[in-house]
């Protein structure tokens, strides 16, 4: 999967020509209901002969989130998994949060060729002043000459019938239930590591909460797992408090040859959390 800026493709024309399926979210913590988009996005493709899947997402959440639930590279490498071809990030600046629907559907059009899109049931596009639906970009479409299939796919319920959703999972990491987040998404909370500044100690990997910008658990003492680089995994402790994110390993392979904090140079990829203690 290829991930460029979005306005790339709009400016350099690169895929102009391109017969593509699309789908357009935040995606924030990828969860059973964007599994289903990214799924039917990619049987579209297929139905209709298109030669991409593209997968349109935001460099910052333009509901003004505090703290994602995952990080551009994190959230490219779920998304790649369903075999989609393009990930385009839309920069999501003032100048862009003007842009009305109308607008957006002849920046899609200067793209590529749209010939089929797939939306969650919340899916809106445009200035709040001129807002509109999968059906609209349809229609927007249609008049710039375009013939483009939408299609909206129902939300995923989760056992009790409530749906699943990126704020119901940025709820439960506040809480600190993990495991209930592992239901709903399909796999652990995972905090993206690379390429975050750290020190080792006494058998801790200490990170500074300053530089870690997902969204953490309560502080608290988590079970957890680390993964390194090469893919290697090992169970391990996370402490996480006010001031820093500290885990807990095997002294004998962090702590320094002379005794003494310092740095570490294992090469680490992410954190999953998986229950707090």
């Amino acid at each position: 999967m290829r991930t460029v800026p979005f306005d790339e493709l709009v400016s350099e024309g690169t895929m102009r020509s391109t017969p593509t399926v699309f789908s357009i979210g935040v995606f924030d913590g990828v969860h059973q209901g964007h599994r289903a988009v990214f799924e039917r996005l990619m049987a579209m493709k297929d139905e209709l002969g298109a030669e991409a899947a593209a997968v349109i997402t935001f460099s910052t959440n333009p509901k003004g989130r505090y703290g994602a639930l995952d990080t551009m590279r994190l959230r490219a490498e779920y998304i790649a998994r369903f075999g989609v071809d393009v990930l385009a990030v839309i920069d999501f600046s003032p100048v862009f949060s003007k842009i009305s629907a109308c607008g957006f559907a002849a920046l899609l059009a200067r793209a590529f060729v749209p010939r089929g899109a797939v939306f969650g049931q919340d899916f809106r596009f445009g200035n709040p002043g001129s807002q509109g639906t999968g059906a609209d970009l349809e229609r927007l479409l249609g008049d710039l000459g375009y013939s483009c299939r939408t299609e909206t796919v129902d939300s995923v319920l989760d056992s009790g019938g409530e749906r699943v959703s990126s704020t119901r999972l940025r709820q439960m990491i506040e809480k600190g239930e993990l495991r209930s987040f592992l239901g709903l998404s399909g796999q652990f909370y995972r905090v993206d590591l690379v390429p975050l500044p750290y020190r080792s100690c006494s058998g801790e990997l200490i990170f500074s909460r300053a530089s870690i910008h997902q969204l953490l658990p309560p502080p608290g003492s988590y079970d957890a797992a680390l993964c390194h680089a090469d893919g290697k995994e090992e169970a391990c402790i996370a402490l996480i408090g006010e001031s820093d994110l500290r885990i807990m390993m095997d002294a004998a392979a962090t702590a320094s040859s002379d005794g003494t904090c310092g740095k570490e140079a294992m090469l680490l990829d992410s954190l999953y959390l998986e229950k707090r203690r």
